[in-house]
C-alpha cells in the first residue's frame, strides 16, 4: 500500500550521479576535504607517534616491551625460560616435561604471591578461564553452519572499468532469527570418599650420583660433600685413587653462591669439575701430586685446609636439571682419605619448586565442607614436619610460610596427604510455603533426583549454547560454585522478503575503485522496506503502550498537571526452581497459539484506535466524514477544503449506506459494530489456544469459560478503565485463559502470578534479568528463583533490550529488577539505525502476519482481507472513494467555499 508511492517520491530526491569518472569525482572531494581539515592532526616520525598540540607523545617501541636493545624483558616475562636452553632440550620428552612443570610452578607462585608480574597476571586470567565449566559443544548447530559456508563462497571478478551508475529495486531476504531461550541447572554433587595429595619440593639441587651427603647450615645455606666422608679408608704405596659426586641443579635462580670451603686429604689431593671425561682441575693441595709429579709421597700427616675457592659459576650459569660432575683424586702411601665441602648459599624465596594440591575433584569436594554446602570431614594423614613446622627436603629446610597457604582450613600446609569424606545435601530439604489459586498451601520437600536439567538441550542439535552463570547465592568463600544455570537457544532463523535499493556499477575494464572508495552518497530514504515496516510498527505501539501520569504542587495524580509519560513500562515477576528437584514452577505452559496471540495484538489496537478517534471527540453528534459535508454542506467547523477524507469514521467503517441517517446514529452504529469486532477476534484468537491445550472433557469446559472471561475482560479494560493501555489489556485476557489452562496442565500447583507470567515467557514478552538462591538456611541453596521483567507486547520487550543496551540502562537485579519504562526524551536520543528488529519480523513471518512487500494486494489492505471489516461488507478504499463522490458537485462546493472565505460575515 504505502511501498511504491513512497519509492516513487524517494527516487525523485536520490542526487543524480555526475557524468565524471568515480575516480576524478572522488580526487576532487578528497582535496576540498584536505583543505577543510585541521592543520594539526598529528604525525608519525623516527618510530614516534604525535598527537595534536604536541602532548601524549609515544615511542612504537614502547608498545614491543624487552624487544629492543636496553630494555629489560624480564620485567614484562620474569618467567620465561632461556632459548638455548629451550634449543637444547628439544629433542627430549623428559626435559621438556621437566621445563613445563618448572614454569606451571613458577608461575603458580607469581600468582599466589598477591602483587603477581605482568606474566603471572596474565597467566591467571588463562588458569582461571581453564577452570570455568565447559558445556557440551558436540551438537552446536553453530558448527554445522560453518562447515557449510565454506562450499557456498562468491568468486570476485578480476576486472573491472568504464563504471556507469544505476539504482534499481529489487527483492531479497533477511535472514532474521528468532530466539527460543531455555533454562536449565547443573547442581555439583561431588559426594565422596578421597585422598587429596600435596606434593611440594625444595632446593637448588639433588643428588646424582656417588657418595650422597646434603645436609642443612640453617636458613638459605646448603653443605654439599664431595667424595666419602671418612678415614684412612683407602691404602697403598704412592696409590691414586678416584672418586666421582654428581649433582643436578634444580634451581639455579635460587642460588646465590658457591665456596669450596673445606677440603681434608691423606697425602695429597685434587679437585677436578666438568662433564664425564672432560674434567677440568680446579683446586689441587700442593703443587706436587706424586707419582704423576716429583716429591715425596708419604708425608705421615692427615691435612685440613679452608680453600675458599668460588665455584659459583659452575652451578649458577647452567640451565635448570644440568649435572655438575666433581671428581676427587687422592695420591695415598700407607692408610689416607680425601674429601672436600662446598657451602651453597640460596634465596629461601625461591628454595621451592614444587607445590601443588591434587587431584582437583577430592580438593573441591572437601571445599564443599568448608563452604558449608556439605556435611564431612577431611584429616590430614601425612605431616613430615618436626615441633617447628619445617621439615629438610634436599638440603634445604622448609617451613609452613615457606609454602602456599593450605586451601582447606585447619590443615597444614606441610600435610603431604588429606583423607576427604563429605555428603552433599545443600539442594535438599523443605521448601518456602506458597499458596495455590485455589488457597492451597503448598509446601513441596526438595529431594533432588535432576541433578543435570541440561542433557536435554545439550543431546538437541536445534539447540545452540549460549552462556553458563553461576546462580546468585550458589557460590561459596572458595569460589566454587555449587549450581550453574546454562542458558540455550532452541529457536531458528526466519526468511523475511524485503524490498532493497541498490546502486549497480556497469564496468568494462579495470578502474581504481568502486562506489563509497571514492565517492560518498548520502541518501537519506529507507533502503528497506522490511525494516521500515518494523520501525513504523515501533512507532505505532509507543502510542498503544504508553501511560502518562500528572501530579499536582500537593503530590496529587490529577492527570492534567505536571504529566510525564512511560514508554513500554514492565513489571517484575519470579518463578521458583527445587534446585536438582522436580518442583518446578518455571516451565512455560504449552499449546498456546503465537499466531492468534499475534493476531489479536497486531489487529486489535487498530480497532481500538477508530473507537477512540470517534469518542474521543466529545458528543457524538458533532462527528461528520467529509464527504458528507460535500454532499450536504454544512459551514459549522469542517474545513473540507484543506482536509479532505480525514475522519476516523469514515475511514475506517466504509458504512456508505448510512448517509441518510443522523450523525449520531450513525457514529453509536460504528462504535458498537468496532467494540463487537474487538470481542471477535480476541475471543477467536483465546477459543483457538484454549481448544489447543484443554483438549476435551474438564479442561475443554475450562477453556471455554476462560475466552468467555477473557475477551470480556479485554473490552473492558482497554475500552472502560481511564489510563490503560491497550496492549496492557491484551496481556490481560491472555493471562485469564492462561491460568486456567495452566492449572490443568502443570504437575505442580503453583502461584497465580507464576502462571501469569510463563504465560509472557511463553509470548516472548519477558526478558530475564537473572537468578538467585532463595533460602531460610545461610550457606545452602534449595529453591532458585528465576527474575523477569515481562512487558505488554514481544515489541515493547525487544525495544526495550535495544535501547538499554545503547543508553546503558541497567536491569538491576534479580533480587530487585528495574523494569521501568523508557522517558520521551530516552526514545528521542535513541539512534534507531542501531536499533534491531529483526526478532520481530521473524515472529510475524513465521505466524503469517508479515505483509509481503511483493505481494501487496488493496482488497486485503483495505477491503474485504483488511482485520477492520468487522461486518464482512467492508468495500476497499478505491471502492469507497467512488461512492463517496457520487452526486457530489464539486464545483458548487468549492465556490461554496470560496464565497465563504471572501464573505465571512455574510
Amino acid at each position: 500500500m504505502f511501498l511504491y508511492p513512497l519509492q516513487g517520491m524517494a527516487q525523485q530526491w536520490v542526487p543524480t550521479q555526475p557524468s565524471a569518472p568515480p575516480e576524478q569525482v572522488g580526487r576532487q572531494a578528497q582535496s576540498y576535504g584536505e583543505n577543510i581539515a585541521p592543520s594539526d592532526i598529528g604525525s608519525f616520525s623516527n618510530g614516534n607517534i604525535s598527537f595534536p598540540g604536541g602532548e601524549g607523545n609515544i615511542s612504537v617501541n614502547d608498545l614491543f616491551p624487552g624487544q629492543q636493545p636496553g630494555q629489560d624483558a624480564s620485567r614484562f616475562f620474569p618467567h620465561a625460560p632461556e632459548q638455548t636452553s629451550l634449543e637444547d632440550m628439544s629433542d627430549s620428552d623428559e626435559d621438556m616435561q621437566e621445563i613445563g612443570e618448572s614454569s606451571h610452578t613458577s608461575l603458580q607462585a607469581d600468582v599466589d604471591s598477591g602483587n603477581p608480574s605482568i606474566q603471572g597476571a596474565a597467566y591467571e586470567v588463562l588458569t582461571g578461564a581453564l577452570n570455568m565449566s565447559k558445556p557440551d559443544f558436540n551438537n552446536d548447530p553453530a558448527f554445522d553452519t560453518s562447515r557449510d559456508t565454506y562450499g557456498n563462497m562468491d568468486q570476485i571478478a578480476e576486472e573491472f572499468g568504464d563504471c556507469t551508475t544505476e539504482t534499481n529495486y529489487f527483492s531479497s531476504n533477511i535472514d532474521a532469527h528468532v530466539p527460543e531461550y531455555e533454562v536449565c541447572e547443573r547442581v555439583e554433587d561431588k559426594s565422596t570418599q578421597c585422598s587429596i595429595n600435596h606434593s611440594y619440593d625444595a632446593g637448588v639441587l639433588k643428588h646424582a650420583g656417588g657418595p650422597y651427603n646434603l645436609s642443612s647450615c640453617g636458613e638459605g645455606c646448603v653443605n654439599f660433600w664431595i667424595g666419602q666422608v671418612g678415614d684412612n679408608y683407602w691404602s697403598g704405596s704412592c696409590k691414586i685413587y678416584e672418586q666421582y659426586t654428581r649433582v643436578q641443579i634444580d634451581n639455579p635462580d635460587a642460588l646465590t653462591s658457591a665456596l669450596l670451603d673445606y677440603a681434608k686429604w691423606d697425602d695429597y689431593m685434587q679437585v677436578w669439575i666438568g662433564p664425564v671425561g672432560e674434567e677440568v682441575k680446579v683446586w689441587q693441595s700442593r703443587s706436587q701430586f706424586p707419582p704423576e709429579t716429583s716429591g715425596k709421597c708419604e708425608l705421615k700427616e692427615s691435612w685440613e685446609q679452608n680453600p675458599n675457592l668460588d665455584l659459583t659459576s659452575y652451578f649458577k650459569n647452567v640451565e635448570p636439571g644440568t649435572v655438575v660432575n666433581f671428581k676427587i683424586r687422592v695420591s695415598v702411601s700407607g692408610d689416607g682419605e680425601g674429601y672436600g665441602r662446598i657451602r651453597l648459599r640460596y634465596d629461601t624465596k625461591k628454595a621451592v619448586t614444587k607445590d601443588e594440591w591434587s587431584p582437583d575433584s577430592c580438593l573441591e569436594s572437601a571445599l564443599g565442607v568448608a563452604d558449608g554446602f556439605a556435611e564431612g570431614e577431611f584429616v590430614c594423614t601425612d605431616d613430615p614436619s618436626d615441633a617447628n613446622g619445617c621439615t629438610v627436603i634436599n638440603g634445604v629446610q622448609v617451613c609452613e610460610a615457606d609454602l602456599k597457604p593450605s586451601p582447606l582450613e585447619g590443615i597444614s600446609p606441610m600435610c603431604r596427604k588429606v583423607e576427604v569424606t563429605t555428603e552433599y545435601d545443600f539442594y535438599k530439604g523443605q521448601m518456602e510455603c506458597w499458596k495455590n489459586p485455589e488457597g492451597e498451601t503448598v509446601c513441596p520437600t526438595n529431594e533432588g533426583g535432576n541433578l543435570n536439567s541440561c542433557k536435554e538441550f545439550e543431546d538437541n542439535p536445534q539447540c545452540g549454547f549460549i552462556k553458563s552463570e553461576c546462580v546468585s547465592g550458589a557460590e561459596g568463600d572458595s569460589g566454587t560454585c555449587y549450581v550453574w544455570e546454562d542458558t540455550y537457544d532452541c529457536g531458528g532463523d526466519v526468511s523475511v522478503p524485503t524490498t532493497e535499493q541498490e546502486t549497480a556499477y556497469q564496468c568494462g575494464g579495470p578502474i581504481r575503485c568502486m562506489g563509497t572508495d571514492c565517492l560518498d552518497v548520502n541518501r537519506t530514504q529507507s533502503k528497506d522496506f522490511a525494516r521500515a515496516s518494523a520501525l513504523l510498527n515501533a512507532a505505532q505501539f509507543m502510542g498503544n503502550d504508553m501511560s502518562c501520569t500528572g501530579v499536582d504542587e500537593n503530590g496529587e495524580v490529577t492527570g492534567t498537571e505536571n504529566v510525564t509519560c512511560e514508554i513500554f513500562a514492565g513489571d517484575a515477576g519470579e518463578c521458583k526452581k527445587a534446585v536438582g528437584g522436580t518442583v518446578n514452577c518455571c516451565e512455560k505452559p504449552k499449546g498456546l497459539s503465537m499466531q492468534d496471540y499475534l493476531t489479536v495484538l497486531m489487529q486489535v489496537p487498530k480497532l481500538d484506535s477508530a473507537i477512540m478517534g470517534i469518542e474521543s471527540q466529545g458528543p457524538l453528534s458533532g462527528l461528520k466524514g467529509t464527504y458528507q459535508v460535500l454532499r450536504e454542506p454544512i459551514t459549522t467547523g469542517w474545513s473540507h477544503v484543506t482536509k479532505p477524507f480525514t475522519s476516523y469514521m469514515e475511514n475506517i467503517t466504509s458504512f456508505t449506506d448510512s448517509m441518510t441517517s443522523t450523525v449520531q446514529d450513525f457514529a453509536l452504529d460504528a462504535v458498537n459494530t468496532l467494540k463487537e469486532g474487538i470481542a471477535k477476534v480476541t475471543g477467536k484468537a483465546i477459543g483457538n489456544a484454549a481448544s489447543s491445550a484443554a483438549g476435551s472433557g474438564a479442561g475443554a469446559a475450562v477453556g471455554q469459560e476462560a475466552v468467555e472471561q477473557g475477551a470480556e475482560s479485554f473490552t473492558q479494560q482497554i475500552l472502560g478503565e481511564a489510563g490503560a493501555t491497550v496492549l496492557g489489556g491484551i496481556m490481560t485476557a491472555y493471562q485469564i485463559y492462561v491460568v486456567s489452562m495452566l492449572v490443568i496442565q502443570m504437575i505442580w500447583e503453583c502461584e497465580q502470578a507464576e502462571f501469569e507470567l510463563n504465560a509472557k515467557r511463553e509470548m516472548k514478552t519477558a526478558h530475564k534479568v537473572g537468578s538467585y538462591c532463595k533460602t531460610e538456611v545461610l550457606g545452602v541453596c534449595i529453591e532458585k528463583r528465576e527474575a523477569y521483567c515481562t512487558f505488554n507486547s514481544p515489541l515493547s520487550r525487544i525495544i526495550q533490550e535495544q535501547a538499554r543496551a545503547q543508553l546503558g540502562i541497567s536491569w538491576g537485579n534479580p533480587k530487585n529488577p528495574s523494569c521501568g519504562g523508557l522517558t520521551v526524551d530516552q526514545i528521542a536520543s535513541l539512534d534507531w539505525d542501531r536499533v534491531n528488529l529483526n526478532e520481530w519480523l521473524g515472529m510475524l513471518q513465521a505466524n503469517g502476519l508479515y505483509a509481503d512487500p511483493n505481494n501487496l494486494q488493496i482488497d486485503a489492505l483495505t477491503g474485504m482481507g483488511n482485520e477492520l471489516n468487522v461486518d464482512g461488507t467492508r468495500q476497499d478504499i478505491e471502492e469507497r472513494t467512488a461512492a463517496r463522490f457520487e452526486g457530489i458537485d464539486l464545483d458548487a462546493a468549492r465556490t461554496q467555499a470560496r464565497d465563504r472565505i471572501e464573505n465571512p460575515f455574510d
